[in-house]
C-alpha cells in the first residue's frame, strides 16, 4: 500500500491506526510481546514451586531474575532486535530447569521449546515477540512435559488449552497476506485465551476439583469462542466488549473457586481484616493490634506470622490506614472474607486498564492480569490487598488532570508502602511535562492526602504507628522474598547485612531514576515499571511487589493509547508553560 493510501486508511479505520506502530524500529510489538513473556516467566516459576511443593527457593529467585531482565527490556523505546531471542532463551531456562527437576527426563520440554524456537524463526520479524509470548504464557506445558505422572488439568481442559496455543501460533506463522489489523486482533484474542488457560492451570495447582468445575467449562468456551470471535465481522467495540466480559467472567470464576476452597492462610489478610474489626469497634488498630491474636481470631497457624530478624514475632500492624478503611464497610456488613473485595478490585482494574488502550491491545493487557500467577496467588488466594495498584493505575491514567491524579496517588500512598516507590518517578514525569512548580504542587497534594488519611491514627498512637508502618521498609523484619537475598539465604554467594541489601537497592533505584531523567526518550513505561525493579535487590523482595509490573508496561506506553499525542518540537520541549503540547515529552 502506498503512503497516501496508507494515510487515508489510518484516518478511516481506528484499528488500522494500531498497525502503523508495528514498524520494528518503533518497537511497540517488541515491548508488548516482552511484557507478555515476562508474565509467562513469572507464572512458570510459581507453577514449578507449586508442583514441587517447595517454598521460596533459588529456582524461583532465578525465575524472577529472568522476569526482571525481560521486564527491563520491555521498557526500552527500541529494544534490541536480539531481545526476542534473549526472552526465548530465558523462558527456555525456566521451563527446562523445571522439567529437569520434576520429570525423569527434560526431553519433552526440550522438544516443546524447540518448537517454540522454530515457530519464532518462521514468524515475521515484527510478530516474533508474540510467538515467544504465546509459548511462555502457556504454563500448561508444565503439566504436559514437566509433571507427566501428575494430571493437573482435566483432559477436556487440556485439549482446549492445546487448541488455544495451536491457533495462536498458526495465526502468527501464517505466511498468507492478511490485513495487519485482522492478524493483530486474532493474535490478541489467542493470547488472552492462552492466559485464561494458564490461570485455570494455576487454579488446579492450588485447588483441585472432581470433574469439570464451572470455571473449567467457561475456560473451554473461551478457548474455542475467542478465536471464532476474532473472525466475526462485528463492530470492533462490540467485539471487544464481548471478549472482555467473557474473559473477566471466567477469571472471576477462577478466583471464586480459590476463595471458596481455601481459607485465610497469609498473615497479611488476617491482619487487615482484624484491623478493620478493631476500627469498627471504636479502637485504634495501631494501638491495640496484635498479630498472633489476629491469627488466632481466624484459626490460623501461629507459624504463619511474620518474624523479625531476631526470630521474634511481629506484633504491630504494618500497613497504612487506607488498607483497612477500604474493607471496613464490607466487614461492617458482615462479609466474612475480604478477599471477595480484592477479587472485585482486580476485575475493575481489568476494565479500567483496558480502557486506556487501543482496541487491538486490550486483550494483551487482559492477558497480563488473568495469565499472571502472581495476581491469582497473591492478590486473590493469599489476600494481599491490590487497592494500591488500582489507585496507582487510576492516578497515571488521570495524569493530565492535576488534582484528580494527585489525590488518587495520595490515596495509593495511604493504602500500601509499595506505592511510595512511584513518587520520585511521578514527580519527575510531571516536572518534565509541566515544570517544577506543578511537580512540587502535586507532590504536596499527594502527600497531604496520604497524611490526612493516616493522621488520626498517627496522633493517637504515634510510636506504634511509626513502628508499624515503617517496618516493611526500615524495620528489622526477617529476610525473605524472591530476589537476590534468596541466594544468600541458600548459601549461594555471600549473605549480606540488611543495610547492605538496602544500600544496594537504593543505589539501583537512584541509578534508574537518573537514567530515566537523563535519557527519558529512550524509555517508555519506565515511570511505572522501574520503581519496583530495585526491590529485587532488597532485604525483603516479596513476589507481590512485582504483581502487575507487566501491566504497567502497557499502561504507561503512550504509543498504545487511543490518541497518541504529536511529537514535541524543540521549541515546545524547551518550554515549561504547562500546555498540552508539553505532555508527550517522554515519548517524542
Amino acid at each position: 500500500m502506498r503512503e497516501p493510501k496508507l494515510a487515508e486508511a489510518l484516518r478511516r479505520n481506528p484499528e488500522v491506526t494500531v498497525e502503523r506502530r508495528f514498524d520494528p524500529r518503533l518497537g511497540v510489538a517488541m515491548r508488548v510481546g516482552l511484557a507478555l513473556t515476562a508474565t509467562g516467566i513469572a507464572s512458570a516459576g510459581l507453577g514449578r514451586r507449586a508442583l514441587s511443593g517447595s517454598g521460596a527457593d533459588v529456582p524461583l529467585a532465578s525465575a524472577f531474575g529472568c522476569f526482571v531482565i525481560v521486564l527491563l527490556l520491555a521498557t526500552l523505546q527500541r529494544p534490541p532486535r536480539a531481545s526476542v531471542w534473549i526472552a526465548l532463551a530465558l523462558t527456555a531456562g525456566v521451563y527446562v530447569a523445571t522439567a529437569n527437576a520434576l520429570a525423569d527426563t527434560p526431553l519433552g520440554m526440550t522438544l516443546y521449546l524447540a518448537a517454540a524456537a522454530l515457530a519464532t524463526w518462521r514468524t515475521a520479524t515484527h510478530l516474533r515477540p508474540f510467538t515467544v509470548a504465546a509459548f511462555a504464557l502457556w504454563t500448561p506445558a508444565l503439566d504436559v512435559f514437566a509433571s507427566p505422572a501428575i494430571a493437573v488439568l482435566p483432559t477436556p481442559v487440556l485439549i482446549a488449552a492445546m487448541f488455544a496455543l495451536a491457533y495462536t501460533v498458526l495465526v502468527l506463522v501464517d505466511p498468507s497476506r492478511v490485513h495487519p489489523s485482522d492478524r493483530l486482533r486474532r493474535v490478541g484474542f489467542g493470547l488472552v485465551a492462552i492466559a485464561i488457560m494458564a490461570a485455570l492451570f494455576d487454579r488446579h495447582l492450588a485447588v483441585g476439583s472432581s470433574g469439570l468445575a464451572p470455571d473449567d467449562m467457561f475456560a473451554i468456551v473461551v478457548a474455542f469462542a475467542l478465536p471464532l470471535l476474532a473472525y466475526a465481522r462485528w463492530r470492533p467495540t462490540v467485539r471487544d466488549l464481548i471478549a472482555t466480559l467473557v474473559v473477566l467472567t471466567t477469571f472471576a470464576l477462577v478466583g471464586l473457586a480459590c476463595i471458596i476452597a481455601v481459607p485465610y492462610h497469609a498473615d497479611a489478610v488476617a491482619a487487615l481484616h482484624r484491623a478493620a474489626e478493631l476500627f469498627l469497634n471504636g479502637q485504634d488498630p495501631y494501638a491495640v493490634f496484635d498479630l498472633p491474636e489476629a491469627l488466632a481470631r481466624f484459626h490460623m497457624d501461629p507459624l504463619l506470622a511474620t518474624h523479625l530478624d531476631d526470630g521474634s514475632v511481629v506484633h504491630t500492624y504494618n500497613y497504612p490506614a487506607l488498607s483497612f478503611l477500604v474493607v471496613a464497610p464490607f466487614v461492617a456488613l458482615g462479609l466474612g472474607d475480604v478477599r471477595w473485595v480484592f477479587l472485585v478490585e482486580v476485575l475493575i482494574l481489568g476494565l479500567v486498564a483496558t480502557s486506556r488502550l487501543r482496541l487491538a491491545w486490550r486483550p494483551m493487557a487482559l492477558a497480563t492480569i488473568v495469565g499472571n500467577a502472581i495476581v491469582l496467588r497473591q492478590q486473590i488466594l493469599a489476600g494481599i490487598d491490590p487497592t494500591w495498584v488500582l489507585l496507582t493505575v487510576a492516578s497515571w491514567l488521570a495524569v493530565r488532570r492535576a488534582w484528580l491524579s494527585s489525590i488518587l496517588l495520595g490515596l495509593a500512598f495511604a493504602a500500601r508502602q509499595t506505592a511510595w516507590f512511584v513518587a520520585p518517578f511521578y514527580v519527575a514525569v510531571v516536572w518534565q511535562r509541566w515544570g517544577w512548580r506543578e511537580a512540587v504542587r502535586r507532590a504536596v497534594i499527594a502527600g497531604a492526602v496520604a497524611l490526612v488519611v493516616n493522621l488520626p491514627f498517627l496522633f493517637i498512637a504515634p510510636q506504634r504507628f511509626i513502628e508499624g508502618v515503617s517496618a516493611p521498609i526500615l524495620g528489622p523484619l526477617e529476610p525473605d522474598g524472591v530476589g537476590l537475598v534468596r541466594f544468600g539465604l541458600a548459601g549461594i554467594g555471600p549473605f549480606l547485612s540488611r543495610g547492605t541489601y538496602g544500600a544496594l537497592a537504593l543505589v539501583v533505584f537512584a541509578a534508574l531514576l537518573f537514567v530515566f531523567v537523563r535519557w527519558r526518550r529512550a524509555v517508555t513505561s519506565a515511570p511505572l515499571v522501574w520503581p519496583f525493579v530495585p526491590l529485587y535487590f532488597a532485604w525483603r523482595s516479596l513476589q507481590n511487589y512485582f504483581v502487575l509490573a507487566t501491566l504497567f508496561v502497557l499502561i504507561a506506553d503512550d504509543e498504545l493509547a487511543p490518541e497518541v499525542p504529536p511529537p514535541v518540537t524543540s521549541a515546545s520541549s524547551s518550554s515549561r508553560s504547562g500546555t498540552a503540547a508539553d505532555a508527550p515529552a517522554l515519548t517524542s
